[in-house]
């Protein structure tokens, strides 16, 4: 009997302690999750937009391929492969500006023909889930009649969509591959929806403003829950991401004790320096300006959001150090993150303002774009405590800042090498991105260029200036020398006149005086006579 109400009390005390966390996650309240937004065409009517000609009729050939019906049905999680080397060529009268493929696990490199031309180009290298062909960029103009041919072995090819020249409707995803040392911020994400919940506002808001922006996801989510790469394609586009994402290579499980959490990862073959050399070579690859990652608390104490965390922070101290890890250093170089952020971080705090609305964002608040079009493509996810978390009870959340648990604006400086934060309202404080950088070097070589340019024509004058005065001096040198020459030729020609004179006076006198004693010879003998 004792026992029994010693073990009741325990249960009582228990449930005493976990009241409050149940009232604040409210867990007993109804799940508030929004709607999928909808996929808008464009206006049918507008001459410059794309149309969507997409269905079985313009395919007038194909194999390999079971059925063609499902390749229409906007159901892009289902599963499937066509047979080895299946083709489809589709036809239409007007043109064929893109095709959008959906692939439910990475594919490529494939084929496209322009039929009207035979001209056969490679497209697919980088594998993407959603991909998308540009035929006019490819052909230089919208084919009538082009081939897909899968040549990469059995395609999981799940959803096609076929349109005519123009812009296109805002849901089809034209991806661009992650920059190689051209990365301004990577976002290390554990999870697929970690992204548009803990950090709800940081990818939009950069993204609005140009920055080049990548996620980093920890765990893979293709061996079970593939949908979730489709559902985190599409939360990234709407989010205004345009750079395809790196996806997970690590186990997903949940777990709250970090030292068991990694127990679990070694017993799969995984340590701790696997995943450090993972965030290593991400970092080294793309070079991020700023890192952000998970509280190292792990938000909810999820064991996996502590790990990344944990690992990120090893990271940035390993990464300049091109003795560990080498082959990423060798491959990609070494790479020192100026700044290193660590969500909900004490130390060095800053305040991230996600509620300002943006005329990039369309108006919308860069928290509005992650809860409204961001995290609702999580469809998986909308029945799970985290949707009322964003939401809020009956969706009494409409800013980031009324979320105070695990708040997605706070932030800490784990490590800089530029300073601390002044301003505390910005992770680009006291650097710069890439094309900054980029363009502050292409000024400062413009200046050098100018200067040296300067320094060129100022030598240049100054070379013409001693040249000139050289030659001045030449000239007057040569005026001297003629002058002497000339003095010397008129003293020479005065000497020979004076020469000659004294000796026309000294034959004058010589002749008087021959004459003058001729006659005193004359008179002498005159008179003797």
């Amino acid at each position: 009997m004792r026992s029994t109400m010693i073990r009741i009390i325990s249960i009582a005390i228990c449930l005493c302690c976990l009241c409050p966390l149940f009232l604040s996650l409210d867990v007993y309240a109804k799940i508030s999750y929004r709607p999928v937004p909808e996929k808008v065409e464009n206006d049918p009517n507008d001459p410059d937009a794309a149309q969507n000609i997409s269905g079985t009729k313009i395919i007038k050939d194909y194999n390999g391929f079971q059925s063609l019906r499902y390749l229409f049905n906007d159901l892009e999680y289902s599963k499937g492969y066509t047979d080895n080397d299946a083709y489809l060529t589709l036809e239409y009268e007007g043109g064929i500006g893109y095709v959008y493929l959906i692939f439910n696990d990475e594919y490529g490199p494939y084929t496209v023909t322009n039929n009207d031309t035979k001209e056969t180009v490679t497209v697919g290298n980088n594998q993407f889930l959603h991909d998308l062909i540009d035929l006019t960029e490819q052909f230089g103009t919208a084919p009538s009649s082009v081939t897909l041919r899968f040549t990469a072995g059995p395609a999981p090819l799940t959803e096609l969509k076929v349109f005519t020249p123009g812009y296109l409707p805002d849901y089809v995803q034209a991806w661009e591959p992650p920059k190689e040392n051209q990365t301004d911020l990577i976002l290390f994400s554990t999870h697929g929806d970690d992204d548009q919940l803990f950090f709800a506002g940081l990818l939009p808001y950069y993204s609005a403003l140009d920055y080049e922006v990548l996620v980093v996801y920890m765990v893979d989510h293709s061996m079970r829950q593939s949908y979730r790469l489709h559902e985190m394609l599409n939360g990234l586009w709407n989010c205004g991401v345009t750079t395809y994402p790196v996806f997970g290579i690590f186990n997903d499980f949940f777990e709250e004790d970090l030292s068991l959490a990694y127990r679990i990862y070694e017993r799969d073959g995984v340590t701790r320096d696997h995943i450090i050399e993972y965030v290593v070579e991400n970092l080294r690859k793309y070079k991020p300006i700023v890192a952000v990652g998970h509280d190292f608390a792990g938000e909810y104490s999820h064991a996996q959001h502590m790990i990344y965390a944990d690992c990120l922070a090893a990271a940035v101290e390993i990464s300049p150090d091109a003795g560990i890890f080498p082959e990423s250093a060798e491959r990609y170089g070494v790479w020192d993150v100026p700044k290193t952020y660590i969500h909900l971080y004490e130390t060095n705090p800053i305040v991230m303002d996600w509620d300002t609305p943006m005329e990039e964002l369309g108006g919308y608040t860069p928290f509005e774009m992650a809860q409204l079009f961001g995290y609702p493509q999580h469809v998986s996810q909308r029945e799970s405590w985290v949707s009322n978390w964003i939401n809020g009870n009956y969706f009494s959340i409409d800013k980031a800042s009324q979320i105070t648990q695990y708040s997605p604006c706070e932030y800490g400086l784990y490590r800089t090498t530029v300073g601390l934060d002044v301003e505390k309202n910005d992770m680009f404080e006291n650097v710069h991105t890439h094309a900054e950088q980029a363009r502050i070097e292409e000024e400062r070589l413009a200046e050098e260029a100018r200067l040296a340019e300067e320094a060129r024509l100022a030598e240049e004058a100054r070379l013409a200036e001693e040249a000139r005065q050289a030659e001045e001096a030449r000239l007057a040198e040569e005026a001297r020398l003629a002058e002497e020459a000339r003095l010397a030729e008129e003293a020479r020609l005065a000497e020979e006149a004076a020469q000659r004179n004294r000796i026309t006076i000294t034959i004058a006198a010589a002749a008087a005086f021959i004459i003058a004693v001729l006659i005193l010879c004359f008179v002498y003998f005159k008179k003797r006579k």
